[in-house]
Formats: C-alpha cells, structure tokens, sequence
C-alpha cells in the first residue's frame, strides 16, 4: 500500500483521541476503506503509525533506524 503524510497524519491524530478519552475512533485507509478503533486499538494504531513512518522514511532516503553505541563511562 502506498502511504502518504495525511495518512500518518490521520493515524497519529486517531492514537491522540484515544489517548485522551475518545471511545471510538475511524481510520480512513487509502483504498477507501473505514475500519473504526477503540481503545483497545492503541497498540494496532501505533504499530501501523511505525509501518507508515517507515515507508514514508524509506520513500525518501531517510533511515529508519539508528543505532547508539555507550559505554560505562569510568
């Protein structure tokens, strides 16, 4: 599926309202189809936020991962 800012947009937006108190929620996809969450949709949201990030990073040559590297630090 080819994903664009307004659908990490409206994502990111649908995870805020459920954060905050909404019951219920819906998602447009970009095919058209509507899929209502709930709360217990938070983890399902968040994980297809990530999906979309990764995408739309990858679309446009930004990595999607970083890697640290630490020491104990004496």
């Amino acid at each position: 599926m080819s994903w664009t800012q307004t659908d990490l947009d409206n994502v990111s937006a649908a995870i805020t309202e459920l954060a905050t108190g909404a019951r219920v929620v819906k998602v447009r996809y970009p095919n058209g189809h509507e899929v209502e969450y709930g709360q217990t949709g938070i983890p399902t949201l968040k994980h297809l936020r990530a999906e979309i990030k990764a995408e739309l990073n990858a679309a446009a040559g930004t990595p999607s991962h970083f890697v640290a590297v630490t020491g104990k630090g004496l």
